[in-house]
């Protein structure tokens, strides 16, 4: 989708960035811009028989949520720091250019991923195909969780970390409240204080979590990618932090938890602490699909209504969980 955040270039710059990171004259050259994420400009580079994916940051001016500030450069230490720790089927960073000479922004070079993603695929795919499929994240969710840190925090905002889970995502949630004041934007189903109020009454839930771990945050499918009916990477690493694993796409995002994730996971079971954890992390999710609407500049009330709708009903959820 696109937003007034890319950042998109001529062809003329995208060909010395793309000399840059191969360090050498093009006999060939191509630049597909390609419709994925809501920050970030990316583009499918084939050049002298190589291909590999650019990303552009958006400019200084551009407004952005407040979470969002230096994402590219998140997701290039992000890369680089798992590539060191573990072997799974991610990106390799190429270039992590911030000098702003070329281009006007900071970019990154990556290596492609084969195939195409899972959103894409799933309906063409056999059940057994996508139980695999979905047993495999859940196996490499369980990979990146592994690594273990001593505070809860966005690497890319030091302000935010904490060593409570509670302070973390507290400040998480008012951050965004902000974000969408600023904007007057109507949530149409509660208020911004009634909203803050139920949060804060979750504390003792949100401090259940007493160990971060490192977090995706955004394992859907548009970010699984499948070659020949098998998975074949997992992409976007900008929105990595430490957390909370309930965080995770696949626990706390859209739709039902499958039980082949489950299983490669390892879990087989939430207690009455872990569901309230996941349905206001479902909150948080819809909220940000909510607030960002003014900031992307999107032209789409359907989408809007959409997630206003799927917010109140979580909104609904947690009430009844915290009766339990």
């Amino acid at each position: 989708m696109d937003a007034v955040s890319k950042f998109w270039q001529d062809n003329e710059t995208l060909e010395q960035m793309t000399e840059k990171v191969l360090g050498e004259k093009l006999n060939s050259f191509s630049a597909e811009p390609i419709n994925a994420g809501f920050v970030n400009a990316v583009y499918l580079i084939c050049a002298n028989s190589k291909e590999m994916i650019l990303k552009i940051a958006s400019q200084e001016h551009v407004e952005m949520l407040s979470d969002e500030n230096n994402l590219l450069l998140n997701e290039a230490q992000m890369l680089a720091f798992i590539n060191e720790k573990l072997s799974l089927p991610i990106p390799r960073v190429l270039l992590h250019d911030t000098s702003c000479t070329i281009c006007k922004s900071p970019y990154l070079f990556i290596s492609k991923i084969e195939g195409d993603s899972y959103e894409h695929l799933i309906s063409s795919l056999s059940e057994q195909e996508r139980a695999q499929i979905n047993y495999e994240i859940g196996k490499i969710t369980a990979q990146i969780n592994s690594i273990k840190h001593s505070q809860f925090g966005r690497p890319q905002l030091p302000e935010s970390f904490s060593s409570s889970n509670s302070t973390f995502m507290l400040g998480v949630f008012r951050m965004l409240l902000d974000d969408g004041l600023a904007k007057n934007l109507d949530l149409r189903c509660i208020s911004y204080e009634d909203l803050w109020n139920l949060i804060k009454a979750n504390q003792d839930a949100f401090d259940d979590c007493k160990q971060p771990c490192l977090i995706h945050n955004d394992i859907w499918d548009g970010n699984i990618m499948v070659h020949n009916g098998k998975l074949s990477g997992i992409i976007d690493f900008e929105r990595c932090f430490w957390g909370d694993y309930l965080l995770e796409d696949h626990f706390s995002g859209y739709g039902e938890i499958s039980p082949d994730f489950l299983k490669g996971y390892g879990k087989s079971s939430f207690t009455k602490m872990e569901l309230r954890r996941i349905s206001l992390y479902r909150i948080w999710r819809r909220l940000a699909m909510t607030i960002e609407t003014p900031y992307r500049q999107f032209d789409d009330e359907g989408r809007f209504n959409w997630v206003t709708g799927e917010l109140k009903s979580e909104i609904g959820n947690l009430r009844e969980l915290m009766k339990k």
